[in-house]
Formats: C-alpha cells, structure tokens, sequence
C-alpha cells in the first residue's frame, strides 16, 4: 500500500502525520545523529526524513540492537525504580531487536514508498478507541497495553508491534520531556500488515455517535 492508503488513518492525526519505520534498511545510508529516536521520530511527523545507523539515546541503542548493555544501572540512577533488582527487572522486561536495527529510515508517511515495517501515531484515547475497534473488527481480538512506561517510542511503539502487530502505549518520562508531544496523546505503533487491516476497519466500523 502506498500513503494515499491510508488516508483514515492519516485523518486520526490531530497534527502532523503517521511517521513509518523501517528497520535494516540497506538502501539507506545511515549516520550518527546527535538527536534521541524519540525526537526524530517527533519531527517526522512534522515532515522530516532520517536515515539513521545510531542515536544518542542510550537506551534505544539497547532496544534498537545496538548495543548489548541492559540500561539497569541508568534506570536506578533515575529514581524510577525501588531498588537494583527492580531496575534489573524492569530493564530486562523491555521489548527489543534481538539484532542491530539499523540502518533505520525514518519518514512522514507522505514520503513512504509503500514499503515500511512500523507505523507510528500520536492519537487521542477516542481515536486510539477507534484504532482498536477496527482491529478489532476483523479479528474479534483485545488489544492489550504491554508498558511500563518507559521506553515508550523505541520499545512500546517500534520493536513490540513488528510481532505484536499493534501496541499501545502511555509514553514515557524521555519521549514526553523531550520531544513535547501532547498530554493528551497515546502512542500507537502498528505493523505494516495489521495498518494495513486497520485501515479497512476504520471505513466499515459504526461512527462514535451511531
């Protein structure tokens, strides 16, 4: 499907656009950016492209296979667990590529030659309700949140939907510090497959008000 493909899901977006994906892209060359993927992934959905072979978060190097050291010692240092074993958990709970990511594109959907393997949106929960639905509508399936509020963009809404098809998530301390997306908005991350399934709910399910 190419981004005229998915226009209901486009028309979910408040500001901006759906941002797509694509992970071990051998036709990009990548390079070093000095921004968090958190915040390209944001101006993305302003319009800019990246072609990316790391990023300046720790942690998503982590997630995004770059880099084998479990952040354990950072999240403990942050104040967001109890203790070191809980830090060590809540590190180890996180969803990642198994092998390096990169090199990673990263677009505004406008720009997307059909071919992505993660598509990300910032939605409000009614809209997130309907993302749901017209899953729902040709699976029968709950969607479950799989978070811990941490590691939102990376983890939640890049390397979780790739097997689970479609995630949600609450976001985290860094994508929200960092990047300024509303207080108001969910990320969502869904796979090129299951976008493209969601699309075709989205015009078939009742209106909010029916």
């Amino acid at each position: 499907m190419n981004s005229n493909e998915f226009l209901c899901l486009a028309n979910l977006m408040t500001g901006g656009e759906p941002v797509c994906i694509t992970l071990n892209d051998r036709d990009s060359i990548g390079s070093q950016s000095e921004k968090l993927f958190c915040e390209l992934v944001l101006n993305a959905r302003y319009g800019e492209s990246f072609q990316i072979s790391d990023q300046r978060c720790g942690v998503g190097s982590y997630i995004l296979g770059a880099d084998d050291q479990v952040p354990s010692k950072y999240y403990f240092k942050s104040g967001r667990y109890v203790s070191k074993d809980i830090a060590q958990m809540a590190a180890e709970s996180l969803p990642r590529k198994d092998t390096s990511a990169y090199p990673i594109k990263i677009e505004p959907l406008h720009t997307n030659n059909g071919y992505f393997d993660v598509m990300i949106l910032y939605l409000t929960p009614e809209k997130t309700m309907k993302v749901v639905q017209a899953y729902s509508y040709y699976t029968g399936e709950r969607v479950n949140i799989n978070t811990i509020g941490a590691a939102s963009i990376c983890a939640d809404c890049t390397v979780l939907p790739v097997h689970k098809g479609l995630t949600i998530s609450v976001g985290c301390k860094g994508s929200r510090k960092h990047t300024g997306y509303s207080d108001n908005e969910l990320p969502v991350g869904i796979s090129a497959s299951t976008a493209a399934k969601i699309e075709a709910g989205l015009a078939l399910i009742p209106n909010t008000s029916d």
